[in-house]
């Protein structure tokens, strides 16, 4: 049963955030939001109850929130966090490509930057809400404990996750699903006869480099083959890391057979280590990748990958990010899209024409 009165409402000092208001009743800071602002996937009674709890609690919505919503700017934000040009990933200019395309369609502009990751790329965020200068923020490869996110949150600001998220927060994403990818790859892998199978992973500081290590691992287990703790390295997004992780991997006594890259540039890297190492790609050794970027059909030779469908996500994640600012309903909160299988010449010579 509900409390009601003075014993449901507890008392806080000072200005009362949508954060206070979950806490008393039980739900997520984005239902709150959603309740506040009449969103119809909140129920009629829910919304009822949120409501009267934010009036007892004497909650005012944030001044700067209401003045982005009266005076829109029709510009979205994103802050690519990139350590330095020569590291830039062509994942972005994909996922650039279908943002950018699709905010032209409903009226808006794009304002792009780059930003180290770190205490630059918070301020970075702060300046760009608290100077009005957009009306939402698109994130991209969310963290564990994301800074990011939570500086969104705290001010109420309209905002869309691209990538998988923290399933501790409610967050709206749209992501493809990592895991699944990774457990293609490897049935691919075990089809072909590997059973030394190695697995070159991103930082693991993202939510994506746990779920794809997770489906790596199921993969394994039900193939019925061990996960080797010596096969598993790390590597950031640059051909330089997968050249270093792979000759770490290929200078051990015991060499894998195949190696697993959860990123195509990191793939391109790793075939260039084995290569200067005398392995034949495909035939003596087997390296795959992630995403299907465009270098990844011209690498010689050319990569069996995961399709991610960027361009349609950038779209989605544009698409959700402006039904938010304008107020409208969103049916998915959560989208997750499924990537799929390409096959070429790195997992088996045969195949070249």
């Amino acid at each position: 049963m509900r409390q009601t009165g003075p014993e449901r409402v507890k008392k806080i000092r000072g200005d009362v955030t949508l954060k206070d208001i979950a806490e008393v009743v039980g739900k997520s800071v984005a239902a709150v939001s959603r309740a506040l602002n009449d969103h119809d996937d909140i129920g009629e009674e829910t919304r009822a109850y949120i409501k009267q709890v934010a009036r007892e609690m004497g909650y005012i919505p944030n001044p700067m929130a209401q003045r982005l919503r009266k005076q829109s700017t029709d510009t979205l934000g994103l802050i690519l966090p990139v350590f330095s040009p020569k590291s830039f990933d062509p994942y972005f200019s994909e996922l650039l490509a279908g943002i950018a395309n699709e905010a032209g369609q409903h009226g808006f502009d794009l304002l792009v930057s780059t930003c180290v990751p770190g205490p630059a790329e918070i301020q970075a965020y702060t300046r760009l809400m608290n100077g009005r200068r957009i009306d939402g923020m698109v994130v991209t490869r969310p963290r564990w404990n994301d800074e990011r996110v939570a500086v969104l949150y705290e001010k109420e600001f309209p905002f869309v996750v691209i990538g998988d998220c923290n399933p501790a927060q409610e967050v709206p994403c749209v992501t493809d699903d990592a895991g699944f990818g990774a457990r293609l790859v490897v049935e691919h892998l075990v089809q072909l006869g590997h059973e030394k199978i190695a697995l070159i992973n991103t930082p693991r500081e993202l939510v994506f480099s746990t779920n794809f290590y997770i489906g790596f691992r199921d993969a394994l287990h039900r193939a019925g083959l061990p996960v080797q703790e010596d096969f598993i390295i790390e590597a950031d997004f640059s051909q330089k890391e997968g050249y270093r992780a792979a000759q770490t991997l290929l200078s051990r006594p015991d060499t894998p057979t195949a190696i697993v890259t959860a990123d195509d540039i990191i793939a391109l890297g790793a075939m260039a280590a084995a290569q200067d190492q005398g392995f034949q790609i495909g035939n003596d050794l087997v390296v795959t990748g992630y995403g299907d970027s465009l270098l990844s059909e011209y690498s010689q030779p050319p990569l069996t990958t995961i399709h991610r469908p960027t361009y349609t996500i950038g779209q989605k994640a544009c698409t959700k990010l402006v039904a938010f600012i304008k107020g409208e309903p969103v049916a998915d909160f959560r989208e997750v899209i499924e990537p799929s299988l390409v096959i070429r010449q790195s997992s088996d010579l045969a195949l070249w024409l």
